[in-house]
């Protein structure tokens, strides 16, 4: 009867131990789906095609906006159809693969007239777009109507 009863409770603790092994790797196998679907590949390829030297560090997703760091210092901001509205470096400014996403006419305003100047961020809006340069001794915006003319320059 003893060996009866240690029989079954050995039997009895290698099923829970499967059940429980079990469920660890099923919710490790699920939130590794759930982090690549969180990922879309859009926002993959604007970091690869834009950011050379910048790997992804960190990927937040909250409500309907993402946000991404990369290794470079940059920070770009997405909507929820993968679509910047935000990109920034506050250490170094931003590369001409991430100033060129401005129109034309702004992206030429900036070279003709800031040429020296490191572009901290730009940011979509209702109106346009809001460049931050860093002049020194302070930053300066710059607002631009969606077509890349000049809405605003710096204050000083």
């Amino acid at each position: 009867m003893k060996i009866m009863n240690k029989l079954s409770l050995s039997l009895l603790l290698v099923g829970i131990g499967m059940i429980v092994a079990l469920t660890t790797f099923a919710s490790e196998d699920k939130s590794k789906s759930e982090t690549k679907e969180v990922f879309p590949s859009k926002i993959e390829s604007f970091v690869t095609e834009n950011i050379p030297h910048g790997k992804i560090v960190k990927f937040k997703h909250e409500n309907d906006k993402m946000e991404v760091k990369c290794s470079d210092g940059t920070e770009v901001y997405f909507n929820h159809n993968g679509e910047w509205i935000k990109i920034e470096n506050e250490k170094t400014g931003l590369n001409e693969h991430l100033i060129a996403h401005l129109p034309n006419a702004a992206v030429l305003y900036l070279k003709n007239n800031y040429n020296k100047v490191a572009v901290l961020e730009i940011e979509k809006k209702s109106y346009g777009y809001k460049v931050e340069l860093k002049t020194s001794p302070n930053e300066c915006d710059i607002w631009f109507n969606s077509d890349g003319s000049v809405k605003k320059d710096c204050d000083y």
